[in-house]
């Protein structure tokens, strides 16, 4: 969506594309594969849900594939359950904007795409890595081979074992650990253990998907800036 957003003039703006849309579609989307990971159709008439959701209007409600009842996370069904006869819709997405997503929507509700989600099976183990090999050597920052193959094999440590691993990789290169240095790696892995429990609180994943959304902003704003430098065929 942010692609075709930067690729077609004049989609993004005010009452278009925005990237708080985009972050919506996003997580829809995500929510749909997960509650249905059980059924190709289901998932597809959820993930469809959601685009008719985002398409209603006072005069055109478009909500007959949303989940109905009090505890529907549609709000125009839920406002029909309870009684509530004043609900109004927000803006709802322009057809410019339906027309240019329309072809991804399609793309990601294939059944060959949607087969590979039974099961409810994710990639967060991966994206979890790939954001602790990032964290040493960030996309929006230019590093050679050495300099990623060496984040590589640290993350790899730490992904698996903590900053102990950290630990063991010093005293290969005959590094003395002094009680500082242990009592911080210690603690630090302790501490993510109890932020790992943590995470998984309703809470903490509103303010992690906050947290991503100005992630995702800020990165942006430094491809804006600098261009693109990291990314699927971009040395082509």
């Amino acid at each position: 969506l942010r692609n075709i957003k930067k690729q077609t003039k004049g989609l993004g703006g005010k009452g278009k594309l925005t990237g708080k849309l985009i972050d919506e579609l996003s997580i829809y989307y995500g929510l749909a594969i997960r509650r249905n990971h059980d059924s190709i159709e289901k998932m597809r008439n959820e993930i469809y849900a959601t685009l008719d959701h985002k398409l209603s209007t006072d005069d055109k409600p478009k909500h007959d594939k949303c989940p109905r009842g009090e505890n529907s996370w549609c709000s125009w069904q839920k406002a029909q359950a309870t009684g509530n006869s004043n609900y109004k819709h927000k803006p709802p997405l322009s057809q410019e904007v339906f027309k240019a997503i329309s072809p991804i929507y399609e793309q990601l509700s294939t059944d060959e795409l949607l087969t590979r989600c039974l099961g409810g099976y994710t990639q967060n183990s991966n994206e979890s890595f790939n954001a602790t090999v990032w964290f040493m050597a960030p996309k929006s920052t230019s590093s050679g081979k050495h300099v990623l193959d060496t984040a590589v094999y640290i993350s790899v440590g730490i992904f698996n074992d903590g900053l102990s691993s950290v630990m063991r990789l010093m005293q290969n290169l005959s590094i003395t650990i002094g009680p500082n240095c242990f009592n911080f790696c210690v603690e630090t892995d302790e501490r993510r253990i109890k932020f790992s429990e943590r995470s998984l609180t309703d809470a903490a994943k509103v303010a992690r998907s906050s947290l991503k959304t100005s992630r995702k902003e800020a990165e942006q704003a430094n491809i804006d800036i600098h261009g693109q430098m990291y990314g699927a065929g971009i040395a082509d």
